[in-house]
């Protein structure tokens, strides 16, 4: 019995010791992931307009960095219009990122930005000219993750707008903490359409402001009425017309939503020219950029990186509906513009993971389930704004269940 009892002491204490050794190893991996996740590093970013075509941004950090990873190259954006002023600060490529550089830490930072008139198809327009001197600057560009060596922060922004005298500067409603979203620099104050501001470049055509002011107001009310949900803040809507070069075939029209507004970027020589069909694809634009400025009119949740054709998808349903209620397209104009998305989503057979996929296929997706698109996206934003969860396919497969639950009963 006593040979026993210390053979069970003995297996208590190995046991004993091995948790222990467990917990301490536990708490030093806990430790580890703490260590690897530091809190944002505070922030301040100002940015000044400080000539026609230039401005400065001027970064203050709450600790020394060495680096900030810009992300994707954005064209030739950065390299052509970007110039560091601090000394021993450069400009780096690598692959297919870009990113600030410093031999030395620093706590501050200035990057002189000129002027840049690209576009780069799959990333926002960096910088929109107005015939009238003003801008739109796209702040996206201007975030990034920081380097403190080898320690990697995130970046806590405090934002701050500086336009030239006696300019109009108008910051996005909600940038977020990426900065998502277009600042306004020029001449003009916003006038209301419907229940949003706009400001349109002088030389926007009479037909397009007639599309613009018609479909802006009947369909921001009707998306109002139809979500049951007023906007938390007044959007900004702009319309920049960058050009009008090409011949009378030239035309195009750029259209996103960033930071709770929309931009609009316009150019060819073929907008001088009025045409039914020109009037249905801006009008199908506006109604459209207008669906996601209510997806993401939450509290929290929204639009996820994930399942693109959910909200595209979903926008093309929303908008089609809507612009038949406002009566901006007939029964049979909206008919053909769905058989268009089907036609061209069975050409794409069936991929939702293609760009143009995410319209059609999207489209086809919403237009088969059970539940209209109105009724069904009022469900999501309500699921999505109560739980904080992004939108996802299995959460609307979830309302679509209960919908047909319910109607089982």
């Amino acid at each position: 019995m006593a040979a026993l009892s210390c053979k069970g002491l003995v297996n208590m204490r190995f046991f004993s010791s091995i948790s222990a050794f467990a917990g301490l190893l536990l708490a030093a991996l806990i430790g580890t992931v703490h260590a690897a996740a530091p809190p944002p590093l505070r922030t301040k970013l100002t940015l000044t307009h400080v000539a026609a075509d230039k401005w400065r941004a001027d970064y203050l950090f709450a600790e020394p960095v060495t680096a900030i990873d810009l992300g994707a190259q954005i064209g030739p954006y950065r390299k052509m219009a970007w110039r560091p002023l601090t000394p021993g600060a450069t400009l780096v490529a690598d692959k297919d990122r870009e990113s600030i550089r410093s031999a030395e830490p620093l706590t501050r930072l200035s990057v002189e930005i000129s002027a840049y008139d690209g576009f780069d198809v799959g990333h926002y327009a960096p910088i929109d000219r107005f015939s009238d001197g003003g801008w739109d600057f796209y702040l996206g560009f201007l975030h990034g993750a920081l380097s403190q060596g080898g320690r990697k922060r995130t970046m806590d922004v405090a934002l701050r707008l500086k336009g030239l005298s006696g300019e109009t500067v108008i910051a996005p409603i909600k940038p977020g903490g990426d900065l998502a979203g277009y600042a306004y620099f020029g001449p003009q104050e916003p006038v209301r359409m419907g229940n949003v501001d706009v400001i349109i470049d002088p030389k926007a055509p009479a037909w397009l402001r007639e599309v613009l002011e018609e479909t802006t107001a009947k369909v921001s009310r009707f998306y109002e009425q139809a979500f049951q949900r007023k906007l938390s803040a007044t959007p900004l809507i702009s319309v920049a017309v960058v050009g009008f070069d090409g011949g009378p075939s030239s035309f195009n029209i750029k259209g996103g939503v960033a930071g709770g507004g929309i931009a609009y970027r316009l150019q060819g020589g073929g907008l001088v020219y009025d045409h039914p069909k020109k009037r249905s694809y801006f009008a199908s634009l506006v109604a459209h950029e207008m669906a996601h400025v209510w997806q993401v009119n939450l509290a929290r949740g929204g639009i996820g990186e994930n399942d693109s054709w959910i909200h595209e998808g979903g926008a093309e349903a929303i908008m089609l509906d809507a612009l038949q209620a406002t009566g901006i397209f007939s029964a049979e104009a909206r008919d053909q513009y769905a058989q268009k998305l089907l036609k061209e989503c069975e050409q794409l057979k069936d991929d939702l993971t293609v760009y143009r996929g995410f319209y059609a296929c999207g489209f086809k997706r919403f237009h088969g389930f059970a539940i209209a698109p109105l009724p069904l996206w009022r469900a999501m934003m309500d699921s999505s704004e109560a739980s904080g969860e992004l939108y996802s396919e299995p959460m609307l497969r979830a309302i679509l269940a209960r919908g047909a639950q319910g109607a089982a009963r």
